[in-house]
């Protein structure tokens, strides 16, 4: 969803007095070791990341976070919360920190601080395993595309398709938005949609699921993105923890296993936040 990346309407006009409203914590990771908890945010509906099986949060997330959090002495929370009022509650105070997939962008990166890449958030687009005319992306003109409601790549789609028109190509036949990503799968399955763009991890995992139905090509956006974990811009130290986990567990293979595990292979992620940032 970049996934989930971009915020509208009430949630995006309350991101902008973000730095005025001050932390309900003073300090995220001094709190957490008194009361013996790290609280999480999370949305617990983006299969491998996060969701719910059992009654239980699980996937790549929570694995991460269950491996970093007896580092601290802590035991891992996810709070489960609405994509759209995320980021404004961790800046209530609803919870220390935000590992949800989350796609480092420029916008947000002015309102929260992001840890080191832990995953690859690039967009590509989901194609049926028998499409035979669209073989570029330059192809999606004309087509019918699919995208979740508010994430990233519903933003990508718009700065492609200007870019389809000033090569003198016709925009979209129409773009679909859907509340949650399987609902576009089953639209691209049934012929509805003509593409789906999303993530591609999250697309590695669809593939993996419903062998011979898809294929996947790139294309759509020219920056190579990737998911991070927010934090409140005064808990540096928490956030300085968490890079160090996630170092150690790059250089032991930890988070290597953790990706074929939950995603059928690995992936490459710098170890600090790039220079230049999707917005």
């Amino acid at each position: 969803m970049r996934r989930r990346t971009l915020l509208t309407g009430a949630a995006a006009t309350g991101l902008l007095s973000l730095p005025a409203i001050h932390s309900a914590r003073a300090d995220a990771m001094a709190d957490a070791k008194k009361r013996g908890v790290l609280e999480i945010g999370t949305e617990a509906a983006y299969v491998p990341y996060e969701f719910f099986k059992d009654g239980q949060i699980v996937g790549y997330d929570p694995d991460i976070m269950a491996l970093i959090c007896p580092k601290l002495g802590v035991k891992p929370h996810f709070i489960d919360t609405a994509w759209s009022g995320i980021i404004p509650a961790l800046y209530a105070g609803k919870f220390d920190c935000i590992v949800s997939a989350m796609t480092i962008t420029a916008p947000r990166a002015e309102k929260v601080l992001f840890s080191m890449p832990y995953a690859d958030a690039s967009n590509v687009i989901l194609l049926r395993a028998n499409e035979t005319r669209i073989k570029t992306a330059d192809d999606l003109s004309g087509k019918i595309i699919g995208v979740q409601l508010g994430s990233a790549a519903a933003g990508i789609i718009k700065t492609f398709e200007a870019k389809l028109k000033a090569k003198g190509l016709p925009g979209y036949a129409s773009v679909k938005e859907y509340e949650h990503y399987p609902e576009a799968y089953q639209d691209l399955i049934n012929g509805r949609v003509d593409a789906v763009v999303n993530s591609k991890s999250t697309m590695m995992v669809v593939m993996r699921d419903a062998p011979g139905k898809f294929k996947m090509i790139g294309g759509v956006s020219d920056i190579t993105a990737y998911f991070g974990m927010a934090f409140r811009k005064e808990d540096a130290a928490l956030r300085d923890f968490v890079n160090t986990q996630l170092i150690a567990m790059k250089q032991d293979g930890t988070l290597a296993k953790l990706q074929m595990k939950w995603f059928g292979g690995t992936m490459e992620t710098p170890n600090t936040v790039p220079a230049v940032l999707p917005s």
